[in-house]
């Protein structure tokens, strides 16, 4: 591994002194970007808490709740996105209650936003209700149809107004009839710190809090097939497969990104002001399920070391890799 290593960094080195010719255009890294990781089902709530605070340190520092200590901060911001969206440590998160629960918190705040999914429909699907929630009549008030999904908009994550959650399913696939279903009965959320068309920077919550949560995942556009979901078959073309880091996967499955969320802050100046329904809301649940749930291992939620530099781009991240480890 050693001398693997030696060679890597030569090579690196070799393509540094040739301008970086054969190195894929840099997006700006959201630098920073916090790493905590979850408590039990509450990937959706953890993965936006890494986001928000983000953006508590870059503007807008009434996100971030308040505490005696850092990790206390950040507990408490974690507690108030799950209140925000219903989630359950036992269930997870409704993905309809996604859109409307982070817009809520960031209104609550003081702030004005912008909060959008695309993805795969999931209201179009039939699922049971397994998690009770009162407010259950405003989500599917504000639903509207969401947008198909595109990697290129992923690319505006280089705004630093702008973030994303990206939610994925482990799925199973059938060449024969050209189709996905579900390995298991949870999704998974996951927070975005870079995108590059052939490489994806994530920090993952489903790790221990003596683990990093930061991992390189390589996408693969869908040109065909369909996701079949209970009553419904919804076509995946556009949608990534996803490949690389170790995403807790359970056998014989793959990953699916299915959609993202994407929060768009505005101006602090603009205060508490309500833009709108979100765009569009998914279904289902985030987190958690019925039946089997294989979900990944959890722990308490706390931050893991995270990146100092404010733009990192992925050529800094590869020499940090091969010459300060």
């Amino acid at each position: 591994m050693l001398i693997r290593r030696q060679l890597a960094a030569t090579l690196l080195l070799g393509f540094c002194l040739a301008g970086l010719v054969v190195l894929p255009a840099s997006a700006v890294e959201k630098g920073g970007m916090p790493d905590l990781s979850q408590e039990e089902q509450t990937c959706l709530p953890t993965s936006t808490a890494n986001l928000i605070i983000w953006f508590g340190h870059h503007g807008y520092p009434k996100l971030i709740l308040s505490g005696d200590t850092e990790d206390e901060r950040e507990l408490h911001t974690v507690h108030a996105l799950m209140s925000a969206t219903n989630a359950s440590y036992q269930i997870g998160t409704r993905t309809d209650a996604i859109t409307y629960g982070i817009k809520k918190y960031i209104h609550d705040a003081g702030y004005s936003c912008d909060v959008e999914y695309r993805g795969l429909d999931w209201s179009k699907a039939s699922f049971q209700d397994i998690v009770q929630d009162d407010d259950e009549a405003k989500y599917k008030a504000e639903m509207k149809t969401p947008a198909p999904f595109t990697q290129d908009w992923l690319q505006e994550n280089d705004n630093p107004n702008k973030g994303f959650i990206l939610l994925l399913a482990y799925c199973k696939f059938d060449p024969a009839s050209n189709t996905f279903t579900d390995a298991i009965n949870a999704g998974h959320a996951v927070t975005l710190v870079n995108a590059e068309p052939n490489m994806i920077l994530i920090h993952d919550p489903a790790h221990y809090d003596d683990e990093p949560g930061r991992k390189i995942l390589t996408p693969v556009p869908l040109t065909g097939g369909v996701f079949e979901l209970p009553g419904y078959s919804a076509p995946v073309a556009g949608l990534l497969l996803l490949s690389g880091s170790l995403l807790e996967t359970p056998p014989d499955a793959g990953v699916m990104l299915t959609g993202a969320v994407c929060i768009t802050m505005h101006p602090a100046s603009e205060g508490s002001k309500i833009l709108g329904s979100p765009p569009g809301s998914p279904n289902g649940t985030v987190g958690g399920g019925t039946g089997n749930n294989s979900a990944p291992p959890s722990a308490p939620p706390a931050p893991a070391a995270t990146p100092s530099s404010t733009s990192s781009s992925w050529a800094t991240w590869l020499f940090d890799l091969l010459f300060k480890k």
